[in-house]
């Protein structure tokens, strides 16, 4: 019997088999689950919520669906004492192909059908984000991937053990396994679906899809491998486990596959490229870390030339060109400071090459490389290097890095170029420029001065970047839009949004936007520092909130997901929300507030009442005090009203789940709601005008009591108050 007619048969069983449409029925209901209750990523972005949650989960529920209809379809003939009959037709290692196609094609058809499926609505809810690139991706990857790995694995495991109970705790084990806090940092520990932290909206997820496709190409590799070196081990002739194994094995082909395949994804597993490898004691090391700067060393000049050699793999190549003044006289070790995955080409000095040594000595994302610099007093050193950035071992639970892509760039000191700061003295007038071509719809932010210099013919555009007294530099790149927040001293912020949320933010919510800069600029400050001016970008889901370096804040895009814009706690709509998180910058970014005796005191309640006394300003008392005081202080009845609060002992008593639950709400009452009550009591009492002052010195000096940190008895002293007076009850 041929082996096609075969497997046209063994399709037709599986497709009449009632259990291989309970398994697609099971399997095209799990997203549901994915959308209300469990959530496999930890991201708040809308590609997160509406289309990583459940088609994570339904790539969760397939593995196992699917494996017990693999496990179900070979155990049938053995339980039915058919496979005597079929064996002595068919060679079974051929029967059992054809099953473990059957039901490959059914999970191919079930993946297919479900993402059709969801496709309506998942596009309606991600509404001005949704990239069908991105769905397809997602389908592939996330659903289709656990369904595949689970036939492959449940296969391989039933030609071992014929048992199917064997069998199905061993799945169930790895199953769970997956899920563990144990593999949650790990990307390559995850075997059925890929580890997804967040998907962004706007600036493209090309780390996770790339870390995605190279670890379903690992397991591809592992569990076919397996599979193949189980097939030597199905029974035949009335030969065991060993007996089967040893005549099948004399067909040098199949072991010679099954080895090729399990090398190759052991290599792929040693070898991948993403994460770098920082010892687990990397801050021991720290502490033991020898001094590497050299005073007779001084950096007049760097001058950067960077390329980007593919946005599919993420790779660049660069040459930098550092003018080194040397007042010893004699020659002197250098330490070159580069990003992990990164590697040095060649090194010449005043246009003599001179040996080099990788030290490997990965550290939080970056390894040094040592030469030795000539006797000369005026040194032009030029380093050519290249590569794709690794992540922080620390941080691959979040995918979190430096990532190229054709809808985003994010290149942060060491991924644009090697650093000598920490071994070389730098004058506060030493001038650094890059020279990076961009993609004609990536528009850059950095560090510096950003000039267009030309267009070229290949679709690219040449940008400088210019700065002063350091040699590090931060680029960030998308297709940006950029609105002037006017700040109302004559000065303005820039703020740089992708052109997807265009529609959004034009409805009203750059002017209240802007209003809330006018409004912190006039009572507590101005964000401007340095001659190049402050400026604010939205970036990508993957910095999992905000931040500030330099002359630049980021707003992450979470912020603008409708999960976000629908936060009671931040303000009544969606512009006030957006206001409250630009408040952010003052709050948060740039003053922080924290205090050992009370972990509920934070930034939140400061930022919450300022928003509510801008929306005073512009909507009157009536609606402010209706939308966010009376809303305070219902919240605050209700959390010191609930049972649990009032009789804290009983917590203990419930599921890990449902303390953790509790504590969140209670946590988010007060840090929202209860802060901002109590800097309100505080204005009753002292009087606005007075209260605003007290900010102002405060987000000017800092607190006293944890410098520079704004502790609960910093705002209390400054107030001539007692917590007492206050109390966020």
């Amino acid at each position: 019997m041929k082996f096609s007619a075969l497997t046209r048969v063994e399709l037709g069983r599986v497709a009449r088999s009632r259990l291989t449409w309970l398994a697609c029925a099971l399997t095209a209901l799990a997203p549901l689950a994915g959308y209300q209750f469990f959530h496999p990523t930890i991201g708040d972005s809308m590609a997160a919520l509406y289309l990583a949650n459940p088609l994570l989960t339904c790539g969760i529920a397939g593995t196992l669906c699917f494996a017990i209809l693999m496990l179900t379809t070979l155990q049938q003939a053995c339980k039915n004492g058919l496979n005597a009959l079929t064996d002595a037709i068919v060679s079974p290692m051929t029967i059992c192909a054809a099953r473990l196609i059957a039901v490959l094609t059914a999970a191919l058809g079930a993946s297919v059908t479900i993402g059709l499926l969801y496709l309506p609505y998942t596009a309606w809810k991600l509404d001005i984000v949704f990239s069908l690139s991105d769905y397809v991706l997602a389908v592939l990857l996330f659903m289709l991937s656990g369904p595949v790995m689970g036939v492959l694995a449940a296969a391989a495991l039933w030609h071992l053990t014929r048992r199917l109970d064997v069998s199905l705790v061993a799945i169930l084990a790895a199953w769970v396994f997956t899920r563990s806090s144990i593999c949650s940092g790990f990307f390559l520990l995850h075997w059925n679906v890929p580890l997804v932290p967040t998907l962004s909206d706007a600036f493209g997820s090309a780390i996770v899809w790339r870390t995605a496709i190279y670890s379903r190409m690992v397991w591809l590799c592992l569990l076919g491998g397996a599979w193949f070196l189980s097939l030597l081990c199905v029974r035949q002739y009335g030969k065991g486990l060993l007996g089967s194994f040893l005549r099948h094995a004399r067909k040098w082909a199949l072991p010679l596959l099954a080895v090729m395949l399990l090398c190759g994804g052991g290599l792929l597993w040693r070898n991948q490229p993403f994460v770098d490898h920082t010892p687990a004691n990397w801050q021991k090391l720290m502490d033991t870390e020898p001094d590497r700067s050299n005073a007779f060393l001084t950096l007049q000049s760097t001058q950067l030339n960077v390329k980007i050699e593919s946005y599919l793999l993420g790779t660049m190549s660069g040459v930098a060109e550092y003018r080194i003044q040397n007042a010893s006289g004699a020659a002197q070790e250098l330490y070159l400071s580069l990003k992990s995955g990164h590697a040095i080409r060649s090194i010449t000095a005043n246009g003599e090459p001179i040996a080099w040594e990788d030290l490997k000595n990965d550290s939080i994302a970056a390894h040094e490389v040592r030469c030795t610099l000539p006797a000369d007093a005026e040194i032009d050193l030029r380093v050519e290097y290249g590569g794709m950035a690794q992540m922080w071992n620390q941080q691959e639970y979040a995918l979190s890095a430096d990532v190229i892509s054709g809808e985003s760039v994010t290149m942060t000191s060491r991924s644009l170029a090697p650093v000598v700061s920490g071994c070389v003295m730098i004058s506060d007038d030493a001038k650094v420029s890059l020279s990076i071509d961009l993609k004609s719809s990536l528009t850059p932010v950095g560090s510096g001065t950003l000039t267009r210099i030309s267009e070229n013919d290949n679709g690219t555009v040449t940008w400088r970047m210019e700065d002063t007294g350091t040699d590090r530099l931060f680029l960030y790149a998308g297709d940006y839009v950029c609105k002037d927040l006017g700040a109302g001293d004559g000065t303005a912020i820039p703020f740089y949004y992708s052109k997807k949320y265009q529609s959004r933010l034009e409805n009203g919510a750059l002017e209240l936007m802007e209003q809330a800069v006018q409004y912190c600029t006039a009572h507590y400050g101005s964000k401007f520092t340095g001659d190049e001016g402050f400026h604010v970008i939205q970036t990508t889901a993957f910095n999992f909130g905000g931040f500030a370096n330099g002359n630049i804040s980021g707003m992450g895009e979470s912020y603008f997901s409708d999960e976000n814009l629908n936060d009671p706690d931040k303000g009544p709509g969606s512009a006030e929300i957006l206001a409250h998180e630009i408040i952010h910058q003052w709050w948060g970014l740039s003053a922080a507030l924290m205090d050992m005796e009370d972990s509920a005191w934070n930034d939140e309640g400061i930022t919450v009442y300022t928003t509510y006394r801008l929306m005073c300003q512009i909507k009157g008392q009536e609606y402010a005090r209706k939308n966010y005081v009376e809303k305070w202080e219902n919240t605050m009845d209700n959390l010191n009203a609930s049972f649990y609060q009032r009789y804290p002992e009983y917590v203990k008593l419930l599921p890990e789940r449902l303390q953790s639950s509790i504590r969140a709400n209670a946590d988010g009452a007060n840090w929202y709601d209860g802060n901002a009550l109590m800097i309100y009591r505080a204005a009753q009492l002292i009087g606005e005008e007075k209260l605003d002052g007290v900010w102002a010195q405060l987000f000017t000096e800092g607190g006293t009591e944890l410098p520079p940190y704004i502790s609960l008895n910093d705002f209390l002293t400054a107030c001539g108050l007692e917590k007492g007076d206050v109390g966020r009850e």
